[in-house]
């Protein structure tokens, strides 16, 4: 659905295309993705350990969902910029109370409608994360798309 050489417009386009397409579910859970996914990058990029080791251990874990995410981000990222998470994302309490959890729902089944205004919405309140953590990250010096990330050596 999307590559590492997508620019963030070009990944959230697609992703409103859906919403606006009648499929509100679909973007709602494309949006997801994409947040976890930039997440999991900004963590890789900004990190303090080698990207080997927090690829094994996100392998290892198999931990998601934003509670997860903001735990490595805590023990990745907050060590070198003094920064955790939730202050990077606008709304947060949004997205973690409200979001998230529909997202879940609508992918275990629980749920398999949502009203066009409210599906906007949390689309847009998903996208404003993903856009303020690759910010974040490109603003630190280590954007996110359009290359590999990895890193030998651990960083202070």
């Amino acid at each position: 659905m999307f590559l590492v050489n997508d620019t963030i417009e070009q990944r959230q386009s697609k992703i409103r295309s859906f919403a606006h397409r009648n499929e509100p579910v679909i973007a709602i859970l494309l949006a997801a993705a994409d947040f976890e996914w930039t997440v999991r990058r900004a963590i890789l990029a900004l990190g303090k350990s080698p990207t080997k080791v927090i690829r094994h251990r996100f392998q290892q874990e198999k931990k998601g969902g934003l509670a997860a995410w903001k735990e490595y981000w805590k023990e990745e990222v907050k060590p070198r910029f003094g920064t955790d998470l939730a202050s990077v994302v606008p709304d947060w309490e949004q997205l973690y109370t409200k979001s998230f959890p529909l997202r879940h729902k609508l992918i275990h089944g629980a749920q398999g409608i949502v009203g066009s205004n409210y599906a906007e919405r949390t689309v847009e309140t998903i996208l404003a994360a993903s856009w303020a953590v690759a910010k974040f990250a490109k603003d630190k010096g280590e954007p996110i798309y359009g290359h590999s990330i990895r890193r030998i050596k651990p960083r202070q």
